[in-house]
């Protein structure tokens, strides 16, 4: 297993190697500002932040989750983006809870619940929570327990 884990990691990085997009200067700069300024004597803390965020900034330039339509891939960027500008780690990490549960979500369909009252538990949540499918997960699966519980 450990092997198997080994040959993936070597894979994907030698793959996404030929993809890579290098941090532009500016953002670098910014970045590397934001970590000195809350770490000003740490200078090990700050090497270690500023490579994950150049790491996390790379991957994110590449990373275009096929399970996920274009358009609506771009609509969760966005939004991660609009609210953690610098942080590519925070943005790497809440785009792939976003899609890791637009991918559940395209599967749920609890036996247990008639599928028209999951059809509307999901158009309202959805409709409220538009592109923010983490938050439809965990509504909607909230929702669904509730109706079970209510209705044993």
């Amino acid at each position: 297993m450990k092997r198997l884990l080994l040959v993936l990691v070597i894979m994907l990085a030698f793959g996404a190697a030929a993809n890579v997009v290098a941090m532009p200067a500016d953002i670098l700069a910014k970045v590397r500002a934001s970590i000195e300024s809350r770490y000003p004597d740490n200078y090990s803390m700050q090497k270690t932040l500023i490579n994950d965020q150049v790491q996390s900034y790379e991957f994110l330039q590449a990373y275009a989750p096929k399970s996920v339509p274009a358009p609506i891939f771009k609509e969760i960027k966005k939004s991660v983006e609009s609210r953690y500008p610098y942080n590519f780690s925070m943005q790497k990490t809440l785009i792939q809870d976003q899609v890791q549960s637009y991918e559940y979500l395209q599967s749920y369909s609890p036996s247990s619940i008639p599928r028209d009252v999951l059809s509307r538990i999901k158009s309202k949540i959805s409709s409220r929570y538009p592109y923010n499918f983490s938050m439809q997960k965990t509504l909607i699966e909230d929702q669904v327990q509730s109706y079970i519980e209510l209705n044993r």
